[in-house]
């Protein structure tokens, strides 16, 4: 049985979508499983093929390749996506990575690169393009500063809602009750402006666990 990394690319511009395509399939440890022309067929594919990868264009027909990841992502795909764009927009930079995308490439990005990306992201690392890392830095310096605005007490409980702890669970290893637990629940996703995303609270915790462990 094979154990080659299974990724799936759509772009809308035919040379750059075989340009990818190719150096795929001419990439030992991978295996290259379709490509798609605009949005709605990636979509389509995506959800029928369910690579371990795949690499979106931003902009293409019908659907970007950021609203693909998201349709994609609330529905619970295991797909990792990576986003490769010309752009070295901050905005869409920060709204991929708050959505999950694993990886951020420009399309000046050479083979070596994207390969690299491919690879990390496969094993669940994230990758960015080097031009684009100062956008990271910044997200990383943010969220430094919102945990500022946090007791100890509210980072400790932090620290085990990124380890899927249930609120039964934390009340117990506390020593307080389940009410206290919620309330501490509200008033972090109130700091971290939240707002009443569901799970929202359990999905910023386990995203930014290494953050949580470091503080």
């Amino acid at each position: 049985m094979s154990s080659d990394l299974r990724v799936f690319n759509a772009d809308d511009h035919p040379i750059l979508r075989k340009g990818v395509s190719d150096l795929l399939i001419g990439t030992a440890g991978i295996k290259w499983v379709g490509s798609a022309s605009n949005g709605e067929e990636a979509l389509a594919s995506i959800r029928s093929i369910q690579p371990e990868v795949a690499i979106l264009d931003i902009e293409m027909p019908f659907l970007s390749g950021i609203d693909v990841a998201k349709t994609l992502l609330k529905e619970g795909s295991k797909t990792k996506f990576i986003i490769l764009t010309l752009y070295k927009d901050e905005t869409l930079f920060h709204e991929a990575m708050e959505l999950g995308i694993r990886g951020y490439l420009l399309k000046e990005s050479s083979e070596k690169e994207i390969v690299d990306c491919v690879i990390t992201v496969g094993t669940g690392m994230p990758y960015v393009h080097p031009i684009m890392s100062r956008f990271l830095l910044a997200r990383r310096t943010s969220k430094h500063e919102l945990l500022e605005h946090l007791t100890d007490h509210e980072i400790n409980i932090l620290k085990l809602i990124s380890r899927q702890m249930t609120s039964t669970q934390i009340a117990e290893m506390l020593f307080i009750s389940q009410s206290t637990v919620g309330n501490h629940r509200s008033n972090i996703s109130k700091k971290l402006d939240l707002g009443g995303e569901q799970n929202g609270l359990l999905k910023w915790a386990i995203e930014n666990k290494s953050l949580l462990n470091s503080a």
